[in-house]
């Protein structure tokens, strides 16, 4: 598949919960998107079963963001399955998905453009030299190190698998998406496991990310998570053979 030089990008917003957070993000993107009209194709919204009014705060935006979908999952399923069902639905020759909290600016987008014009995959890091990331917690700041160095274990020790802005060609993201078996918190550790397995090349690249009230992954849970690891990889390893269908 040949490229354009500068892709259209499907963006994809996984959102729980998020009226609050998600409106002030939305603001930003409408603003970029009128000053660069041809990098987003569209802007895909997906409520993964929110009880607030997540859904009535993206809606209202469409007439400022024309190319803006939002799609409903009936019930909670969990971060990966609302990324897997905006990567299903994308039309663009690339799909990047991004935090609706906006930890991450939308200024940020050209970067990940720019990664995806020479590699299968951009990951924003927030850890690597020249990286802008500002943070709350010393506890999450110790937990993060101590996931990055377990990551290592798996030959992912250079890649921000937590991190909430990545991106991939159109034809990879439906290849590592297609089988998902983690829906929730640990599905990025999931493809970007994959991702290394199959010899896809990843664009590590140094981002601007601040620390958002409202956290949906709190320490707590982030520390849970690393003991689910290993029976995951299992489980992929597994896939990968055709063991699991």
């Amino acid at each position: 598949m040949r490229y354009s030089a500068s892709m259209r990008i499907s963006l994809v917003i996984p959102a729980y919960n998020e009226e609050e957070r998600l409106r002030p993000f939305l603001d930003t993107i409408a603003s970029y998107n009128q000053r660069h009209q041809r990098e987003i194709r569209e802007v895909i919204v997906v409520d993964d079963g929110s009880s607030d009014n997540t859904v009535r705060v993206a809606e209202s935006y469409k007439r400022r963001i024309p190319s803006l979908r939002v799609l409903k999952h009936d019930q909670n399923r969990g971060k990966g399955a609302a990324v897997q069902t905006g990567v299903k639905a994308a039309k663009g020759e690339a799909v990047v998905f991004m935090d609706a909290d906006g930890a991450t600016p939308i200024g940020e987008l050209p970067k990940m453009d720019a990664a995806l014009q020479t590699s299968d995959i951009g990951v924003g890091n927030r850890w690597m030299k020249g990286a802008q990331a500002q943070r709350h917690s010393l506890l999450r700041s110790f937990s993060g190190w101590t996931y990055r160095s377990y990551m290592s274990l798996f030959r992912l020790k250079g890649i921000d698998t937590m991190c909430g802005f990545k991106g991939y060609r159109i034809d990879v993201a439906r290849t590592l998406f297609k089988d998902l078996i983690e829906d929730r918190w640990l599905f990025d550790t999931e493809v970007a496991y994959k991702a290394v397995r199959r010899g896809y090349s990843i664009d590590n690249f140094p981002i601007r990310w601040t620390s958002k009230d409202g956290s949906k992954l709190p320490t707590k849970t982030l520390i849970k998570s690393a003991f689910q690891i290993w029976p995951l990889i299992r489980k992929v390893k597994k896939q990968e053979r055709g063991i699991i269908k």
